[in-house]
């Protein structure tokens, strides 16, 4: 995520829009172009589980299924336990801040039950992922499961240089396991979208497991119940109406603006701009190097003179969600993914209704095209080990991706009920140990494949749906995703601080639009064409 909130919620050019994740009920669970087999590899084949009917059904185009309330009683998907009562070894993220240890962690002795294992986790907050990742591959002594510090296949915050060759000195090839009809000896693995394992492909073969992530990604949530209040409409038809919605909702006295933070991803929406590459016969142009961009940057910089952007967005860790839910920002970007947890944190009583607003077209005329998000959040891969003890690995991964709809999801989750969540209206709310205890970043590992899903609310589940059955069919697929580039994966941070600085400075008025131009030229100096060339490279043999 990006450090310096003014500037949206993404790094330049990485992966981190997308979470939440594909269809795995019914007929969800791909995106397009799902094809079992890439550059001669035969892909696992995919076997959805059908163990529960959505309400509201999703679709082969990344459409996730979605459910009014938690099926009732849940599946249960094993009758024994995966373990052997050994020790097996994670190092894993996490967003949250670190639960309590196993001792004092009654969830995370319940889960070691359940599974049967003594399960030793490394548990690394985001920030820290990239030293701590570093630290791990300097001492090589490696965990059972390794999740790299990453959010897409695209390149590491750590800086491994050559990503591919440390994966094949020291992980497995998991090929001959998952590969084809094999991966049907662990089901709930056959059942993870096909292009969620297209980004686990290195050297040839399959080197990891992946997190799932549905595509629609990142959107601008959407205060409805403010606006409705205020007598505005909630759909602006251009920039120009976007611009003036955004002085209406705006009130100082009333500690409220428009955005928490410059919404510059979203007017590049409206312009037409690409996620991160354009490609055309081959060739990429990076979104920044397009004249559009200078426009984006110019206006953005306009709304914070007209006052509607929060005066703290500038601030590092600036509290977004929660002037969001407070409302003293009526639109924040933020992951589809994010939908429940505003739910869960709800302060403005019951009232309270949040929608997604999409992009309309700069000049009008109809919806610009959203950008789709990767379809993984990131991989982990297993460290070398005996044929025996691989498989025994991929039996904890399968118990650990169970699907929506089972009791295992539902623990894995939410806790115990009782103690970490208690049943209301159909869905899990949580108790504070639930929310202290149950953060174990378990879910990085492996994890189903995502749905949508309020808990306790199916009005807002329905609203979630059809915000993505509405941009779906016309969300823009980025070139880079599921491609290596060695030199993007050494030097992103480099390339993503000289974009984020001078974006700063334009947005907060110290430097002129017009800098923009040697930005550029120092960017593609310093790396960004040799990351161009090295993914057109691999666009020309096919990958992608």
């Amino acid at each position: 995520m990006d450090p310096r909130p003014l500037l949206g919620r993404r790094t330049f050019l990485t992966g981190t829009l997308a979470t939440g994740a594909l269809a795995a009920c019914g007929t969800g669970g791909s995106t397009s172009n799902p094809s079992q087999s890439v550059q001669g590899l035969k892909m696992p084949t995919l076997q959805v589980f059908a163990g529960v009917k959505p309400d509201l059904p999703g679709n082969d185009q990344g459409l996730l299924d979605a459910f009014s309330n938690y099926p009732s009683p849940p599946v249960k998907a094993f009758t024994s336990a995966p373990g052997d009562g050994g020790p097996v070894s994670a190092f894993v993220l996490t967003g949250s801040p670190v639960p309590p240890a196993l001792p004092q962690n009654p969830f995370w002795q319940e889960l070691n039950k359940r599974m049967n294992v003594d399960l030793k986790l490394t548990i690394v907050p985001n920030a820290d992922m990239p030293t701590k990742f570093a630290t791990l591959v300097a001492g090589d002594d490696l965990p059972d499961f390794i999740v790299p510090a990453l959010f897409t296949p695209n390149g590491m915050p750590a800086g491994i240089a050559n990503l591919p060759a440390w994966l094949k000195s020291k992980c497995q090839d998991l090929t001959p396991y998952l590969s084809g009809d094999a991966v049907k000896e662990y089901p709930f693995l056959a059942n993870l979208p096909t292009a969620s394992w297209k980004d686990c492909r290195y050297n040839g073969g399959i080197y990891g497991l992946p997190t799932p992530r549905g595509i629609g990604g990142t959107l601008m949530f959407r205060r409805d119940d403010i606006i409705k209040q205020l007598g505005l409409n909630p759909d602006p038809k251009s920039f120009a109406e976007l611009r003036e919605l955004a002085k209406q909702v705006s009130d100082t006295k009333a500690s409220r603006w428009a955005f928490s933070q410059a919404p510059l991803d979203f007017v590049r929406q409206m312009l037409g701009l690409p996620w991160r590459w354009a490609e055309k016969d081959g060739k990429l142009t990076s979104g920044y190097e397009m004249e559009q961009a200078k426009q984006a940057l110019s206006d953005c910089a306009q709304m914070f003179k007209d006052g509607v952007i929060h005066p703290d967005s500038t601030a590092n860790n600036a509290p977004v969600k929660k002037w969001f839910n407070s409302g003293q920002a009526v639109f924040n970007a933020d992951r589809y993914t994010a939908w429940p947890q505003y739910y869960a944190d709800n302060v403005a009583g019951p009232t309270f209704d949040i929608g997604g607003l999409r992009p309309p077209k700069y000049d009008g005329g109809g919806f610009a095209a959203t950008w789709q998000a990767a379809p993984t959040n990131n991989f982990t891969a297993l460290k070398k080990a005996s044929d025996d003890r691989i498989r025994y690995l991929l039996k904890i991964a399968n118990w650990l991706s169970a699907p929506f709809g089972t009791e295992e999801w539902l623990f894995r989750r939410f806790g115990v009920e009782g103690t970490h969540y208690t049943m209301k209206s159909g869905g899990p709310a949580q108790t504070q140990a639930g929310i202290t205890q149950t953060v174990l970043g378990i879910r990085y590992i492996v994890d189903a494949p995502d749905v949508i899903f309020i808990p306790g609310n199916a009005d807002a589940t329905r609203k979630s749906y059809e915000y993505q059955k509405s941009i779906i069919p016309t969300a823009v697929h980025d070139s880079q995703t599921g491609i290596f580039s060695d030199t993007w994966s050494r030097k992103q941070g480099q390339l993503g601080q000289l974009i984020n600085d001078a974006q700063g400075d334009i947005l907060s008025g110290r430097k002129p639009v017009s800098v923009w131009d040697d930005v550029m030229k120092q960017w593609r100096e310093n790396g960004g064409d040799k990351v161009r060339g090295e993914l057109e490279e691999a666009i020309s043999k096919g990958e992608g």
